[in-house]
């Protein structure tokens, strides 16, 4: 629950920076089916409404009712199949990621693959023509081995160690985020293990703000310019796996553990709502 707080107050900034009116709607946990899908309905009616977003994860007697999100509105990708996105907003920021170290066709591993997030990076780094490993609850973790690029997505603070990542790992994405009792956040991956490979986002701070970049672009192509182009992080040098191998036959295999810098500013409620009217526009609401 704290994380999903954290997520909201993230969205709320950012779609605020974008000059929208944001209504942060926060709903009691006693709310009923009804209340719940009349509220949705009434959001999806709202024309100065731009989107909608349902802060996951949702109680489960309610998580069915979010299908009744109507397209249009879903720029978080939460209906999946019948989202006009290819994804959540987590999946394809971690994709873009992924992008400037994986121009030779690497194996990339997604730990958390039959996840929401997981899920969705596996769907779109496979459109991309990648070759991805899928592991979930069950597998053998230490396959990472066998992976030239790792991506977290399991919500299981401190899961992956040492045993499970490598110097010769380009990048490891982790995308957990768990808050904890004495202030601090964990990771999936553990302390111990962040300065194994050549480089890791940091958490947090790493993932967080590149979801926000994918949800303002999203709004701002469904409202502003429908042909702006996606943005993209540049290309980062990295040794592959024999190039690793041949550096540890001579020296002692030290993990780089760079981190890799957000890709934009963080910043969710119900409803992401009303820009300034621009002109010769009127105001939305998101």
């Amino acid at each position: 629950m704290e994380a999903s707080r954290v997520s909201a107050e993230q969205k709320v900034k950012a779609f605020s920076h974008l000059g929208y009116e944001v209504d942060h709607q926060v709903l009691a946990p006693t709310v009923s089916d009804a209340q719940f899908s009349d509220r949705l309905h009434r959001l999806n009616e709202d024309p100065l409404t731009s989107a909608v977003i349902v802060q996951f994860p949702p109680p489960p007697h309610l998580a069915p009712l979010v299908q009744h999100l109507t397209p249009a509105k879903d720029i978080d990708g939460l209906l999946e199949d019948r989202s006009l996105q290819p994804a959540c907003a987590t999946a394809d920021g971690i994709t873009r990621l992924v992008a400037p170290f994986a121009s030779d066709n690497p194996t990339i591993a997604v730990v958390g693959a039959r996840g929401f997030v997981g899920g969705g990076v596996v769907r779109l780094l496979a459109a991309q023509g990648h070759q991805v490993q899928e592991l979930d609850a069950g597998d053998d973790l230490r396959a990472l081995r066998e992976a030239d690029i790792v991506v977290s997505a399991t919500g299981q603070p401190h899961l992956l160690t040492r045993e499970h990542i490598h110097p010769h790992h380009r990048v490891v994405v982790d995308s957990g985020f768990m808050p904890r009792p004495d202030g601090t956040v964990a990771g999936d991956i553990h302390p111990s293990a962040t300065t194994v490979p050549q480089c890791i986002t940091p958490v947090p701070g790493g993932v967080g703000p590149v979801e926000m970049a994918v949800l303002m672009e999203r709004v701002v192509r469904q409202d502003v310019d429908p042909g702006l182009k996606s943005w993209a992080s540049p290309p980062v040098p990295y040794l592959t796996q024999s190039q690793v191998a041949a550096v540890s036959t001579s020296v002692p295999a030290q993990g780089v553990g760079q981190r890799v810098a957000p890709a934009a500013p963080p910043a969710q409620g119900l409803r992401l709502p009303q820009p300034a009217p621009r002109q010769g526009q009127s105001g939305r609401s998101v």
